[in-house]
């Protein structure tokens, strides 16, 4: 086994016993504290879509996030159709339960080798699911494989500022604490951003919008 194989491997047992440990939707999506700190620091996904389309939601363990993004755009009007990849079956099977109108549309997969059925107009992902060395090629190449003409790219920071980010990832993950800097630091330009705010914890959230400019 590669040490790629073994990093995967690990991640897909790392989140998937810390998923399944909890009842709440939210912290079976990977958010700690109540219900309130979730649509704090998880909206800034959804204020990324300004107009209706397909939204791939890589890592979309229980399919909690693709939820919310629905009601959330929907109260601006823009209507989204919903699609999901996870590496970890049980959760996609959470998901497929949540979100039972939409069970073709949530893949068992690693967005690392994964081939997608079809393009998106948008896709969310965190560079967290590759180790550092590979963040560069892999955000390319959802940009060049996974996005419909328009279409955006979103890659959320879920410890954006935080002075000690590598106590949120594995030990193989580059510690990124502003999203901004890092895509910059791997040749890529960002076109926008979101934030989110959870001032109970004094968290921060940024997701950083990509497009096809974004490869120089």
């Amino acid at each position: 086994m590669s040490d790629l194989d073994r990093f995967f491997d690990k991640v897909h047992s790392v989140l998937e016993t810390a998923y399944l440990a909890h009842e709440e939707p939210w912290r079976q999506s990977g958010m700690s504290g109540p219900e309130e700190r979730w649509v704090s620091l998880r909206r800034p996904v959804a204020d990324c879509m300004d107009r209706s389309g397909a939204l791939l939601d890589i890592g979309c363990a229980n399919g909690y996030l693709l939820e919310c993004c629905l009601r959330w755009t929907a109260e601006r009007g823009v209507r989204i159709e919903p699609y999901g990849l996870d590496i970890s079956d049980k959760l996609v099977a959470l998901a497929r339960m949540r979100l039972p109108a939409y069970a073709e549309h949530l893949y068992v997969g690693n967005a690392y080798d994964w081939m997608p059925p079809r393009r998106f107009d948008y896709v969310r992902t965190e560079l967290c699911y590759v180790p550092g060395e590979h963040e560069r090629a892999f955000v390319e190449r959802l940009l060049r494989e996974f996005l419909l003409p328009g279409g955006r790219l979103l890659v959320a920071n879920y410890m954006e500022g935080d002075p000690r980010p590598e106590r949120g990832v594995l030990p193989e993950n580059h510690p990124t604490r502003y999203i901004l800097d890092r895509l910059l630091q791997l040749g890529l330009c960002p076109v926008g951003y979101r934030d989110g705010y959870d001032p109970i914890k004094d968290r921060h959230v940024r997701v950083a919008i990509l497009d096809a400019t974004s490869i120089p």
